[in-house]
């Protein structure tokens, strides 16, 4: 998939806003590659917690299994984010998912992750139910 596919905003179903930190950044004034790491994952939580009542207090949870990240622009303070969500496709136990971080509609970075919903008491993977499996179909990739 090529950026102009990546960064196309129409294939994002879950959006947040979020800004630059001062502490998100280097000594050099860029945005610090963990800080776009931490867009990523609060854009999850957020999807996450809107997809699953009680989340992260349920029986079954997500965990990340893996999560590729490609920085294709260096960002500054101040900077107002937007972060797009989308699912890719849905397994039996997980889900994968791509994320977009832009700022004045310029996509910086890109994410592709799988996360794997586990029983919290067995810490072994868990079949999606129906109705959470119905819910994240809401998110499915825009231009699939």
């Amino acid at each position: 998939m090529d950026d102009q596919q990546r960064f196309n905003q129409k294939r994002y179903r879950h959006w947040i806003d979020d800004r630059v930190r001062f502490s998100d950044l280097d000594p050099l004034g860029h945005v610090n590659n963990n800080a776009i790491g931490t867009y990523f994952e609060n854009a999850r939580a957020t999807l996450f917690a809107l997809v699953t009542p009680n989340w992260p207090a349920r029986k079954q949870l997500f965990v990340l299994a893996r999560s590729t990240i490609d920085f294709r622009r260096e960002l500054h303070m101040p900077a107002s984010l937007r972060i797009g969500s989308c699912i890719t496709e849905l397994g039996r136990t997980s889900m994968k998912m791509a994320n977009a971080v832009f700022h004045d509609d310029v996509g910086i970075a890109y994410c592709e992750n799988v996360s794997v919903l586990i029983d919290q008491t067995t810490r072994k993977p868990a079949e999606l139910p129906a109705d959470l499996r119905q819910a994240l179909t809401a998110y499915l990739d825009g231009t699939l």
